[in-house]
């Protein structure tokens, strides 16, 4: 466990780990890992940009060394959950960084808080997606018939590494440190967080309300995302989707990165993390 790893008491009895580097005066931008992640996502970014920004990188309930005793997880749970812990922190006008699943989350915690959260930034977000009834049932059953909930480590150790393009030694320590997430924790309470996490991003898309994010959107994707979109189910390229869901934010741009997987904000953390500093300043 990382030595600089922090906790606040939300409301509902939860508590929330996170990590803070930068001066507490500078603008702070509140990170969110994807799904069933934790904070060390986002350290190739937080080890830059605190030079010029207060960072903090959370651990989402039931996930990473977050509580685990949720008893029902969706995005509007998770977005609650982040703009509680923005209160808590006495943080204002945030800028709320998103990865994945973590993006979707930001949008949902963007819509709900737009005094509160002022720009967002959303690295290969879930939620550009439409799913279909059938789609949905699908995917559902999918999941199932793949023993997707019952895996665990080795389902979390080919999940990051489909999510780069070219093989990372960071991966090496996400999977590390994520297996040991799992074996010190109850397997119950992680297989049901996947399960709801996925149920919600599927009966709650908020591909229809893109359009009412009044926030200033920097958007970043990577050409070789094999995540987003399902190609499963979607058979068109993550540069097609990033499109549809950039075009329908009104105040966004949009980067995307040739030879880049899922793990945009570490595969091209330099990139990244400059026009990050720019976009902010």
């Amino acid at each position: 466990m990382h030595e600089q790893l922090k906790f606040v008491q939300l409301k509902k009895d939860m508590r929330m780990a996170y990590i803070e580097r930068g001066e507490k005066h500078k603008h702070a931008i509140v990170f969110i890992h994807g799904l069933a992640n934790y904070h060390g996502v986002w350290l190739q970014n937080i080890n830059e940009l605190q030079k010029s920004f207060r960072c903090i990188a959370i651990d989402l309930p039931g996930n990473g060394y977050s509580g685990r005793d949720v008893e029902k997880i969706s995005m509007e749970f998770y977005a609650e959950s982040v703009i509680d812990f923005i209160e808590k922190l006495g943080l204002s006008r945030v800028t709320i960084a998103g990865h994945s699943m973590g993006g979707l989350v930001a949008m949902r915690a963007g819509l709900k808080a737009p005094t509160l959260i002022t720009r967002m930034i959303l690295y290969a977000p879930a939620g550009f997606e439409h799913f279909s009834k059938s789609e949905r049932i699908l995917f559902k059953s999918a999941i199932t018939f793949g023993n997707f909930l019952n895996l665990d480590e080795a389902q979390v150790k080919q999940a990051i590494k489909a999510s780069f393009f070219i093989e990372n030694p960071i991966g090496d320590m996400l999977i590390k440190e994520l297996s040991q997430i799992i074996q010190q924790n109850d397997r119950q309470k992680y297989r049901k967080m996947l399960e709801q996490s996925i149920d919600s991003m599927l009966e709650d898309p908020i591909i229809n309300e893109l359009e009412n994010i009044t926030q200033e959107t920097m958007i970043f994707f990577g050409e070789e995302d094999m995540l987003i979109p399902n190609r499963f189910l979607h058979p068109i390229s993550s540069r097609e989707i990033a499109l549809i869901g950039a075009t329908k934010i009104p105040k966004s741009s949009l980067v995307i990165y040739p030879h880049t997987g899922h793990f945009v904000q570490i595969e091209k953390s330099k990139e990244v993390n400059l026009e990050v500093v720019h976009f902010l300043n």
